[in-house]
């Protein structure tokens, strides 16, 4: 995979017991620019609940599908060519506030 393909965490609760139930927690998901930085802000957030109160994951998203893109970024449409033969592509780049 590639690291900088932006990632969502997703954040579950579950009940302790045998019959564990868990459920999303009451947070919008948190969108991360890389996959590598969504891996460590996961094993921070797990660290709180080792008896596995909390479980998590870490999902690659398209963002040019979601519209959910990180702080700092943005998503920029070149267009290549005239009419019928034109091409559009989207890119998402960094750009400062």
């Amino acid at each position: 995979m590639d690291p900088a393909t932006a990632t969502v965490l997703l954040l579950l609760s579950c009940s302790p017991g045998q019959a564990a139930v868990c459920k999303p927690i009451e947070a919008a998901p948190t969108t991360y620019a890389s996959f590598d930085a969504c891996r460590a802000s996961l094993k921070d957030r797990l660290v709180g609940a080792p008896n596995g109160e909390i479980v998590g994951r870490c999902q690659p998203i398209d963002e040019t599908v979601t519209g959910s893109l990180p702080a700092g970024y943005t998503t920029v449409v070149v267009t290549r060519g005239v009419g019928s033969n034109a091409i559009s592509n989207s890119y998402i780049v960094q750009h400062q506030q």
